[in-house]
């Protein structure tokens, strides 16, 4: 430690760094004397600094204290990210606004409105809720039920479209039954590869018995597309064995759309096995 003198600060402390050898960085620096130019040369001061050499410890401490800053600045950084991602995963329920509530009262009481003047509009004789449930049991037992396997046992739209050719009448059998499942006997028609793949084919099927390459029956052309038919379950009872045109099948399959300019019904299959 000593006092050093120039005729200001920054040289001051040049001359102690000079006679000391060392850098400012490996020192510490107290300003006793800021000095005075003076006037014209009159009241002219030096300016004293006193400069203490760092120990060690102190130096090892001052290098250290960027790094330290910087690990603070990264931590605080991951922190906010953190508390970022946590705040926009939670989301807030808000309560229903008095508005809904009230919709929502106003609905029910409606219902219970509508329920208590239908059961006090049905009370009739009870001959007549008799002849009701009577004709109601016929009606659901001649029409069969939307999820029913439709088939033209307990489907007369669906017997007489196997027997048609008529577009009018394939399209709105497609358009009411569409989705769901037909069960018939049919025979393969055609089979051809499906693009340029090897192990892939399209199935047209015809309904009825196989008659020869000249004789197609009536009836719409359904058709499988894009099916493999070793690994699809629907062709498991073939056992591996080929498939070939002109096979007499039985086929459960759902119904799917209808292209009236191919005069193609395209169908899923679901079972398909030899007859």
């Amino acid at each position: 430690m000593g006092n050093y003198k120039g005729k200001n600060v920054d040289e001051a402390i040049e001359n102690g760094l000079s006679e000391l050898n060392l850098k400012k960085s490996e020192v510490k620096i107290n300003i006793i004397d800021h000095g005075n130019a003076g006037v014209f040369g009159f009241f002219e001061k030096e300016a004293e600094v006193e400069i203490t050499t760092l120990s060690p410890l102190e130096l090892k401490v001052k290098k250290l204290i960027p790094y330290l800053i910087g690990v603070a600045v990264i931590f605080i950084i991951l922190i906010s990210v953190i508390i970022g991602v946590y705040s926009d995963k939670s989301t807030t329920v808000s309560p229903p606004s008095s508005t809904e509530t009230s919709s929502v009262v106003e609905k029910s009481v409606e219902k219970t409105s509508e329920s208590s003047s239908t059961s006090s509009s049905s009370t009739p004789a009870s001959s007549s809720s008799t002849n009701t449930t009577s004709s109601s049991t016929e009606t659901s037992s001649t029409s069969p039920s939307q999820s029913a396997v439709i088939t033209t046992e307990n489907n007369e739209e669906f017997k007489a479209l196997l027997q048609t050719d008529d577009s009018s009448t394939i399209t709105n059998f497609i358009q009411k039954y569409k989705g769901q499942v037909i069960e018939f006997d049919g025979h393969i028609a055609d089979i051809a590869h499906y693009k340029n793949y090897k192990t892939k084919f399209d199935m047209l099927i015809y309904g009825g018995n196989y008659l020869g390459a000249e004789q197609a029956p009536s009836g719409p052309n359904f058709k499988f597309v894009n099916i493999t038919t070793v690994s699809n379950a629907a062709f498991n009872s073939f056992n591996g064995e080929n498939i070939s045109k002109g096979q007499n099948v039985h086929i459960k399959a759902q119904i799917g759309n209808y292209n009236s300019t191919q005069d193609l019904v395209y169908l899923s299959p679901i079972k398909v096995s030899p007859r």
